[in-house]
C-alpha cells in the first residue's frame, strides 16, 4: 500500500487537515488534548456502503492518493480498506479499541496519535499493542470488516503506550530556554445600529473564524446582509452605516500593543470590507472594491474560481440551498458523493484543494443552519450563541 511508504508520513497532516476543516460529520477530535481522533466507522451492510461521513472520508482518501480513475463505479468497500490499512501501517498511529464505538446509529473508531519515530528513539510501537489477543481460527463474534464487537472481548487493560505522559512542574523547565509565544487572539464583534433578532431558523449565518491554524471565534447570526472586515483605522472619521459590521478585533487583554504586524497586514487588506448575505436561496458575497486578498472556496461558488480571489464588485453565490438540497437527496439514493456546505475564505492566501484552516493565517467559515442538520438526517443544536451585539 502506498500509506507503508511516504504515504504514512503524508496520512498524519492530511487526516488532521479533515478534522480542522469540519468538512465530514463525526470526524473529531476524541479528547481536548486533540491526542486521539474519532473516525467515524460504519460496517458495510449497515449502511456504510450506502454513503456516510464515513464513505466519504474514505473517498477523499482515495482521492488524495490517487486511487480514483474516472468513470470507474464506486467501491465504498475498498476505500475503506485502503484507509484502514494506511492507519494500521502507519507509525504515527495507534488503534485505541477500549475507547471506539461498533454498534449503534454512528459508530466510530479511536486512532491515538503516536509522535514520530525519530522522537520516540527510532523505535516503531508494535501495530495492536493495544488490541486482546485472538484466538486461532476465524471469531465468529467478529464484526462483517474483522473488528471485534465491544460486547464480544473484555476491555484489556491500557498498555504502557496509552499512559499520558506527565506533563513537566514549572519549576522543571529550562530557566535559560525562551517563553512560549503567546497564542494569537482575534474576536468578531458585532456592531449595529439596531438590536440583532434572535439567530434561528434555517438560514441563519454560521461564523467560524481561524487564526495561526487554531479556532478563535464562533457563533450565530440571525439572517441577513452584513460588512465583515476590520475597524476603521486609528484616526479615522467615522463612516456610520446601516448594515451591521462583524468587526475582527484582537482582544484588548490578549494584545496590548495591537495586532502583530504580519496580522495586521492581512486585516488592513479586508479594507473597506466584505459583504456577506445569508438569505432562504443560500449564501452571497460581495468584495468591496479596495478589498484585496479574499480567496474563497465554495461548494457553489458562482462567478468566483475555485479557490481564487473573489471578483472585486461581483455578487457570488457562494453557497446554493435548493442545489444543496438535490444534492443531499442524489447522495442519500447512492447517486453521488457528500456535498459540501461550508464556505471556506481564506485573507491574504490562495486555497489549495486540500488547504484549510489547519496550513492558512486567517481564514473565515461561513454555513447555513440548516444544512448539517440536513447532512445528519436529525435535528442538531445550532451552535453557541453569537456574542451581543455592540451598538453604534
Amino acid at each position: 500500500m502506498a500509506a507503508a511508504g511516504g504515504g504514512g508520513r503524508k496520512l498524519r497532516p492530511w487526516l488532521v487537515a479533515q478534522v480542522e476543516s469540519g468538512r465530514f460529520a463525526g470526524l473529531v477530535w476524541d479528547d481536548a488534548g486533540r491526542s486521539a481522533l474519532r473516525i467515524p466507522w460504519q460496517h458495510a451492510g449497515k449502511g456504510g456502503a450506502k454513503g456516510g461521513a464515513g464513505t466519504a472520508l474514505c473517498q477523499a482518501w482515495a482521492e488524495f492518493k490517487g486511487r480514483l480513475r474516472p468513470g470507474a463505479r464506486p467501491d465504498p468497500a475498498g476505500w475503506k480498506t485502503r484507509l484502514r490499512c494506511a492507519l494500521n501501517k502507519s507509525p504515527e498511529f495507534q488503534e485505541v479499541p477500549g475507547r471506539s464505538r461498533l454498534e449503534g446509529p454512528r459508530p466510530y473508531k479511536v486512532y491515538r496519535l503516536l509522535p514520530p519515530p525519530q522522537q520516540r528513539g527510532g523505535q516503531t510501537p508494535k501495530r495492536g499493542a493495544s488490541r486482546p489477543r485472538k484466538e486461532a481460527g476465524p471469531d465468529p463474534t467478529a464484526g462483517e470488516d474483522g473488528d471485534p464487537q465491544p460486547h464480544s472481548v473484555p476491555e484489556p487493560p491500557p498498555s504502557p503506550d496509552e499512559v499520558p505522559a506527565e506533563e513537566p512542574r514549572p519549576d522543571a523547565r529550562d530557566p535559560s530556554a525562551a517563553p512560549p509565544p503567546a497564542p494569537l487572539k482575534l474576536d468578531i464583534v458585532v456592531e449595529s445600529p439596531e438590536p440583532l433578532p434572535p439567530a434561528q431558523g434555517g438560514a441563519c449565518l454560521g461564523l467560524r473564524l481561524w487564526l495561526g491554524g487554531s479556532p478563535a471565534w464562533q457563533g450565530w447570526l440571525p439572517p441577513g446582509d452584513y460588512l465583515l472586515g476590520p475597524p476603521a483605522p486609528p484616526g479615522a472619521p467615522p463612516r456610520p452605516g446601516l448594515l451591521p459590521r462583524l468587526l475582527l478585533l484582537p482582544p484588548p487583554e490578549a494584545l496590548p500593543g495591537g495586532a502583530p504586524p504580519a496580522l495586521g497586514r492581512l486585516l488592513a487588506g479586508l479594507r473597506p470590507g466584505l459583504l456577506v448575505a445569508s438569505a432562504g436561496r443560500g449564501l452571497f458575497l460581495r468584495r468591496r472594491a479596495g478589498a484585496e486578498g479574499v480567496h474563497c472556496r465554495a461548494p457553489h461558488a458562482r462567478p468566483a474560481p475555485e479557490g481564487g480571489a473573489l471578483p472585486e464588485g461581483e455578487l457570488v453565490q457562494a453557497f446554493d440551498a435548493q442545489r444543496f438540497r438535490e444534492e443531499v437527496g442524489r447522495h442519500r439514493a447512492g447517486l453521488g458523493p457528500r456535498p459540501e456546505h461550508r464556505v471556506t475564505l481564506a485573507v491574504g492566501q490562495e486555497l489549495g484543494p486540500h488547504d484549510g484552516p489547519h496550513n492558512r493565517t486567517l481564514v473565515l467559515q461561513l454555513e447555513q443552519a440548516f444544512a448539517q442538520q440536513l447532512l445528519d438526517g436529525a435535528p442538531a443544536a445550532v451552535g453557541p450563541p453569537c456574542p451581543p451585539a455592540v451598538q453604534a
